[in-house]
């Protein structure tokens, strides 16, 4: 009986509450419940695994202040596409199905408290997919749609976020500023506005302002995994912010108390850069945690924060010996080696050892990604360096040669020989050396294989002993038949024997022969004036490198006098004594800067050189000018950094009259154009490059921008094919029939009274379709035509069988009425609605849809 009661009541709540139409309590009831508890819950749980499987994805980037939310990026959020894409689907469909909208008061309300939620989650799923245009007019539509309910603060958090990930930190700024004045703002939600305040002062590096919003926020969320991560963000802060001790404060708390590994193991290694006192505690947990069996894949980073570590203690030895093993244990983290390298090539550069350090830096490169922040700059020292030896090379080359070729035929043959006869004993030790290494493999791999791994190919180290034996006697060699031979078509004992000659023969190493140390000597007074023009050339840019790229006088002052010394009737010697005279004044050496001086007075009266130096005035003005000119670019190019674009245009507009004819003017209005573009959007800066580069044709900075322009024209072109792809998939029409359809009549309004089509297409309905509640709806299609609505049309056999009895009942009579009317699917009437399509959808409606019965 109670049973039956219960049926009865479903059915009378079914029966009368499925009407969208009657603001009535069970009508309400029943959609808010079905929306609820079937559609919303359903999209809601696949937006929640999205969020779930994205953070599982996200990799941190430990190197840099670390993003509040771990909501990945555009590459891992594809993955999760069909995730999302069914939360929107779930939530639209809710929207259609149950949104119950009322006039109140002259203006449309929505009855139905579910409808909201469902416009919020499309709004999230879309975010996540970085689809955030779309993203923010979502949130936009529930905060000022729903303008008296609790959700329009959900909605408005959520826009913030979205700004902040389109770097619109203005209106992200200014809306949180609206929020914290707002007296109804909830005070659950202040955590996390004071969150997104942070991630907009991280964006604009207010690390000060932003330690402050942080540290409130983290007193008032509760989760504790979330807030280990936050303190961790706060420690970088301090540390970013020069505040090292409550860095240091905060990684040993984090180190200690989170559970989550990975954080615990940065906090670690952070340490290593904010310690201070003497380490050996902090050396002492960076040995345990190369011990650590978990830690193995993490050895490069360990020892990269022990080299940090015995830097800062001054231990140069055992931080160059650190740095080393970071490089070399790093196999998996291209980055990490990249750093390791990076330190090295510092360490060299600094002693300077230039050679050594050009090639750490060339390794470097190969390592790092070239968005590392000083990419660009290591990839110009690495240039420097790179033109800076390879002069080197050309004097010790040059001298050599010239040194061997003034030595007697005796002589030179006694100095090859003592030559091969070191590069022999050489070889013999390395040989040696690998050999050693060998035995001791194959002693590990029989004590191994004496423990169950006795055949050769089930023991790794056996096989790669084998291996480096079997390359060290022939070389990396492709394995096939006869490989000793490069004929294999046949084999006989005198091809051996004679490939045996041939291999002792040329078995030799080219610098164990006479040859390797003699090619290349000048012979004639040709090849010794030749040889000649290389040194000098050498001589002069190495002088010239060591001032202007590396600051190093002395090593300037060394070239420029062996030039002068060497050569003393070079082409360059009045230049090279007034560029000694410059650096000597520069080191305030006054005995040696007035010689040289004299010297280009005396020697060369007529020179240009002369005439700057007997018009001091003339020279100190220019450089006191530059400095000048260099001074406040700096100023405007911190400016620039800070976002601070309007301060950078003005000082710039300001400067100018005084720039004027000078060689810097080009370096400021390419930095105006940049703040300009920054101001006003790429369109602003590609006019504004333009311009400069016009103005300034032949110059450094026309020559830059050209690059630059060559980037944004290559950015233009893909984004115009993305966008033209985009739209040529956003207008095809995808074959959906199991979806809700239409009926769409398109007619003349010229010829057709659209009042008296609709009540007949009304009454046709009652007539033929009574029990399927069609409704019909009129609206403008074009300025000459309009078009009638059928729906909704339920099911294939719906949209067949009211097709086919419209055509053949109600318009076979109407000849007026034209060719274009056809079903649709809801998802396609949203495309043609939009791009009015029509000509490709009748195409494709007769060819999918009632193709069998036009073959008739």
């Amino acid at each position: 009986m109670r049973n039956t009661v219960l049926y009865t009541a479903l059915s009378i709540l079914i029966l009368f509450g499925c009407s969208t139409e009657k603001d009535a309590f069970l009508n309400k009831g029943y959609h808010y419940t079905t929306a609820r508890f079937n559609g919303y819950f359903h999209g809601n749980q696949a937006y929640k695994l999205a969020v779930k499987n994205v953070d599982n994805l996200h990799s941190d980037d430990y190197e840099n202040i670390l993003r509040i939310y771990r909501y990945g990026n555009l590459k891992i959020n594809k993955q999760e596409y069909a995730n999302l894409n069914r939360a929107i689907n779930k939530a639209a469909k809710m929207i259609d199905r149950h949104s119950m909208k009322f006039k109140k008061k002259g203006k449309l309300i929505e009855k139905n408290k579910m409808i909201n939620d469902c416009y919020l989650l499309i709004g999230k799923a879309r975010l996540l997919k970085y689809d955030l245009q779309v993203a923010a007019e979502a949130f936009v539509f529930v905060k000022n749609t729903f303008d008296k309910q609790p959700i329009r603060f959900d909605a408005a958090l959520w826009l913030i976020q979205t700004y902040i990930y389109q770097e619109n930190f203005v209106d992200a700024d200014a809306d949180i500023q609206i929020l914290k004045e707002d007296e109804e703002f909830p005070k659950k939600l202040k955590g996390e506005l004071l969150l997104l305040e942070t991630q907009v002062l991280i964006k604009t590096k207010k690390y000060i302002a932003a330690i402050k919003t942080l540290g409130e926020s983290i007193g008032l969320l509760k989760e504790r995994k979330f807030k280990h991560r936050l303190k961790f963000i706060l420690a970088q802060l301090y540390q970013e912010s020069g505040n090292l001790d409550k860095a240091t404060e905060l990684y040993h708390y984090i180190a200690k108390k989170s559970a989550d590994y990975n954080l615990q193991f940065n906090a670690k290694i952070s340490l290593a850069k904010t310690f201070n006192g003497t380490g050996e505690e902090i050396v002492s947990t960076f040995e345990k945690m190369l011990k650590d069996e978990k830690n193995k894949e993490y050895q490069d980073q360990i020892y990269f924060a022990l080299a940090q570590v015995y830097e800062k203690q001054n231990k140069t030895t055992q931080a160059i010996a650190n740095y080393k093993l970071a490089a070399a244990t790093s196999v998996n983290n291209p980055k990490q080696k990249g750093r390791a390298f990076l330190a090295l090539g510092d360490y060299y550069f600094n002693i300077p050892k230039y050679p050594m350090a050009a090639n750490y830096y060339d390794s470097c490169l190969i390592s790092l990604p070239k968005t590392y922040p000083s990419y660009d700059y290591i990839e110009s020292k690495k240039k420097s360096l790179t033109e800076l030896v390879m002069h080197l090379n050309t004097v010790y080359n040059e001298d050599s040669l010239q040194r061997i070729a003034g030595l007697s035929e005796e002589e030179r043959l006694a100095f090859a020989d003592d030559l091969i006869r070191k590069a022999q004993v050489d070889q013999e030790l390395t040989e040696a050396a690998a050999e050693a290494l060998r035995e001791r493999s194959i002693a590990k791999a029989m004590a191994q294989g004496s423990t169950g791994e006795s055949w050769i190919f089930d023991n790794p180290t056996m096989l790669n002993a084998g291996l480096a034996e079997f390359k060290s006697m022939w070389g990396d060699i492709k394995l096939e038949d006869n490989w000793r031979r490069s004929d294999k078509t046949s084999i006989s004992f005198s091809d051996v024997q004679a490939n045996n000659e041939t291999l002792q023969k040329s078995d030799i190493p080219d610098n164990q022969t006479v040859n390797f140390y003699l090619k290349g000597l000048p012979k004639s007074e040709a090849d010794f004036k030749k040889s000649d023009d290389k040194l000098r050339n050498a001589y002069y840019e190495l002088a010239t490198l060591y001032r202007d790229q590396f600051v190093d006088l002395n090593q300037s002052n060394y070239y420029f006098e062996l030039l002068n010394s060497r050569y003393p009737q070079n082409k360059k010697k009045a230049e090279t004594l007034y560029q000694l005279y410059r650096n000597y004044d520069k080191q305030g050496v006054t005995g040696k800067k007035e010689a040289n001086k004299n010297l280009v007075l005396n020697e060369f009266p007529n020179s240009e050189y002369a005439q700057l130096l007997l018009n001091p005035n003339v020279i100190a003005d220019k450089e006191q000018k530059n400095q000048l000119s260099n001074k406040r670019y700096e100023e405007l190019y911190r400016f620039y950094k800070t976002n601070n674009f309007d301060a950078v245009i003005k000082g710039i507009d300001d400067l100018l009259p005084s720039l004027e004819n000078t060689t810097v003017l080009p370096r400021f209005e390419l930095l105006k154009a940049f703040a300009k573009g920054s101001l006003y959007g790429k369109d602003s800066l590609e006019i504004g490059l333009r311009s400069t580069r016009t103005k300034y044709l032949g110059t450094q900075v026309a020559k830059e921008i050209d690059l630059i322009l060559g980037k944004l024209d290559s950015e233009k072109n893909k984004i115009m094919k993305n966008r033209n792809d985009s739209l040529t998939k956003a207008k095809t029409f995808n074959l959906t029939k199991s979806e809700l359809h239409y009926f769409i009549l398109i007619y003349s309004n010229n010829t057709v009274k659209s009042e008296e089509l609709s009540n007949d297409l009304s009454n046709f309905n009652n007539s033929f379709f009574k029990n399927k509640n069609l409704k019909v709806k009129t609206i403008a299609w074009s300025d000459a035509e309009n078009a009638i609505i059928i729906q909704p049309l339920l099911s294939e056999k719906d949209y067949y069988q009211y097709y086919t009895t419209v055509r053949d009942n109600f318009l076979a009579e109407r000849i007026n009425m034209g060719d274009l009317y056809f079903n649709i699917s809801k998802t396609n009437y949203g495309k043609l609605f939009k791009y009015k399509e029509v000509v490709n959808y009748v195409d494709f409606f007769k060819k999918n849809y009632f193709a069998s019965e036009n073959k008739k």
